[in-house]
């Protein structure tokens, strides 16, 4: 329960008098308990002095002998008997404003548990964000899943092969190797032409000779996420353009994380990747920040963008990703997961960032 002890000490310093989670991540980092979002409403109600479940009757096993009070409601009830039974008035509330559901924001209202509700996107970010050892160890182990995974199936990038079926393997690989079924994201396989769009989804194009191959992957150990790209060449004769591309974001890559240390801002690491492909003339073509937090979630705080003077600390997990993006061209992207020490920033990743030619 230090998690809870954690969070109260946070939501005071926000002058916050509570919390209302809904399944996911910070429910599940705060109680070790996992959910699912359905039309059955889960809320843990967080205050200074208690923590309270409402819950529909069948879920209640999962947290009966975690020491929390709850009130359970069954489908014959429905869920506003079970919130009305729920007898507290929170002055002003806290809400996680990227899950949080017009569902259950509008049985928290209508029982007049709190109408005074405010975005506590940053409470949890605090709560989450440094990392600590058994958490760095499982994102190693996603990382190394991940790793394995795509080095085993090296021999498949070649002409014929499809996105698709290059991106089956590597999700069966994944599975083999010890990842959970809930993968962070579908692999993103993009080929060619294709590779000029950063979020392309994997299709039926065929791998061709002498083009590129971004693949962005990543594995789930225990409900943590690693999320890692390379860009491989399929025969030699690679346009010039893209090669220059290449080593621009290679180096990028490489000054970000020289730059990444505690008390750096995030956008002076997002500067340093940045200032090294406009240099290089590509400028125009890098259409995203350089990176974002990992952990639980595959994009979470810290974000590592620009005009973000947000100051990074030890523990903190996040990618360092440069990409360059031409159209109807191709593109590159060279991504690893780091996370702060005491001195400078490390490097979960291992694969090597050196154009790898199949």
């Amino acid at each position: 329960m230090k998690n809870l002890e954690r969070i109260r000490d946070i939501m005071a310093h926000h002058s916050f008098d509570g919390l209302a989670i809904v399944p996911g991540p910070n429910m599940e980092y705060l109680t070790g308990s996992k959910f699912h979002l359905s039309e059955r409403p889960v809320v843990l109600f967080i205050e200074k002095g208690n923590s309270t479940f409402i819950l529909p009757e069948l879920e209640s096993p999962k947290i009966s002998d975690l020491g929390f009070d709850y009130i359970t409601y069954n489908d014959e009830e429905g869920y506003e008997l079970g919130f009305s039974k729920f007898n507290h008035k929170i002055e002003k509330m806290g809400v996680e404003s990227r899950l949080i559901r017009h569902i259950e924001l509008d049985i928290i209202s209508a029982k007049d548990i709190s109408t005074n509700i405010h975005d506590a996107t940053d409470i949890f970010a605090t709560l989450r964000m440094p990392k600590s050892s058994t958490e760095l160890e499982l994102m190693a182990e996603a990382v190394s899943i991940a790793e394995m995974s795509i080095i085993s199936i090296l021999d498949k990038i070649k002409p014929g092969v499809t996105e698709k079926e290059f991106a089956s393997e590597l999700v069966i690989q994944l599975l083999r190797n010890g990842s959970l079924s809930e993968l962070p994201f579908s692999p993103i396989v993009a080929s060619g032409v294709n590779a000029a769009n950063p979020h392309h989804y994997p299709g039926d194009k065929e791998f061709k000779e002498d083009e590129l191959i971004i693949i962005d992957w990543g594995a789930n150990y225990k409900g943590y996420f690693s999320d890692i790209t390379r860009t491989f060449a399929i025969g030699k004769n690679i346009d010039s353009k893209l090669l220059e591309a290449y080593d621009a974001v290679k180096l990028a890559n490489e000054s970000a994380r020289n730059v990444a240390k505690v008390g750096v801002k995030a956008e002076d690491v997002d500067s340093a990747a940045r200032k090294i492909i406009e240099d290089a003339g590509f400028g125009k073509y890098f259409t995203h920040r350089t990176g974002h937090g990992l952990g639980l979630e595959i994009h979470e705080e810290p974000y590592i963008k620009p005009d973000s003077s947000f100051i990074l600390e030890k523990g903190m997990t996040f990618t360092i990703e440069p990409g360059i993006y031409i159209p109807d061209l191709g593109g590159i992207r060279i991504e690893d997961d780091v996370y702060l020490s005491d001195s400078d920033s490390r490097s979960l990743t291992s694969l090597p960032r050196s154009l790898q030619y199949i």
